[in-house]
């Protein structure tokens, strides 16, 4: 209603008049003339049918009309105070604020992305947070976040994404706990029944192709140990627990503590940025997305 009646030029007059109680004072504020904070005054109190300001002791004083309007006029000008400077913060850099989520097995891109994206971007302000697939979806949909990263996303027509690499299945354990086999990079899957194994739910991508590797090769699940995230079952894995498959990216942060082994045969797990189709992806998501390439190299 207040923007249907006033121009955003009387809002700013009214807020300024609001706080300096005169027009001369206003005027220097908003770095107008005097006549022409006058004119808008004049402007306003004719659209409205009523007068705003009653003059006192030379000072100008809010009818009891504008007390009541006061509150929604601050309202407005603050929202119109927010635009103004999120445009002056763009035009330093190309996105004030990226949000970031990703599935927990691969927030360790996270660190390194952001090393590289920050050096670009030093001003942006970044919100990371991990959730499951079916949320990351749902999370974009809602235009909560930015950003998502995770293995092999789900299809919707909403969400576009990109790739960003491919990581193995490995398994993970102490070398004493591998025994003979920590001497090598691979290890035939079926070797893998006569083992500790961490049980990995099969809710996710990796779950599932766990869960398929184990009934093929006769793996002994269900296991003394089951997790429902890999960072998990590499904790475990590292007091010496058992044996963890999850995937490489995951089991590279706990090298070299942990031994890692390539499981054979060997099977490529898609990990995707995923984002709305339609929206344009500022500058600073685009380099992001490029980071975690870079970061999502098996070294």
């Amino acid at each position: 209603m207040i923007r249907s009646l006033m121009k955003l030029r009387h809002i700013e007059v009214i807020n300024a008049l609001l706080q300096t109680g005169s027009l001369s004072s206003a005027a220097k504020v908003l770095n107008i003339s005097q006549p022409s904070a006058t004119k808008h005054l004049q402007h306003a109190e004719s659209s409205l049918g009523y007068a705003l300001f009653r003059r006192h002791a030379g000072r100008l004083h809010p009818t009891p009309e504008l007390l009541q309007l006061a509150p929604a006029i601050r309202h407005a000008y603050a929202g119109f105070d927010d635009v103004r400077r999120t445009a002056v913060n763009l035009r330093g850099h190309p996105q004030a604020k990226l949000r970031v989520a990703t599935v927990p097995a691969l927030a360790g891109l996270l660190p390194e992305a952001y090393a590289a994206l920050h050096a670009k971007h030093p001003m942006v302000r970044y919100e990371f947070s991990t959730g499951h697939h079916d949320e990351l979806a749902q999370w974009l949909l809602l235009r909560e976040i930015d950003l998502a990263v995770a293995f092999d996303p789900v299809s919707h027509p909403a969400l576009g994404s990109e790739a960003v690499g491919s990581c193995r299945l490995v398994c993970a354990a102490l070398p004493v706990v591998l025994g003979k086999y920590k001497a090598y990079p691979q290890i035939d899957a079926a070797c893998l029944s006569a083992m500790p194994l961490i049980e990995l739910m099969g809710s996710d991508p990796v779950g599932q192709l766990v869960s398929s590797y184990a009934e093929r090769f006769g793996w002994p699940f269900p296991a003394p140990l089951l997790v429902k995230t890999h960072q998990v079952a590499l904790e475990l894995a590292a007091c010496g627990q058992g044996v963890a498959v999850v995937d490489e990216i995951s089991a590279r942060r706990f090298q070299p503590a942990l031994q890692v082994l390539v499981i054979e045969p060997e099977t490529q797990i898609s990990v995707r940025a995923m984002f709305l189709q339609s929206s344009t992806l500022s500058a600073a998501a685009t380099h992001f997305i490029a980071a975690c390439k870079a970061a999502a190299q098996v070294r």
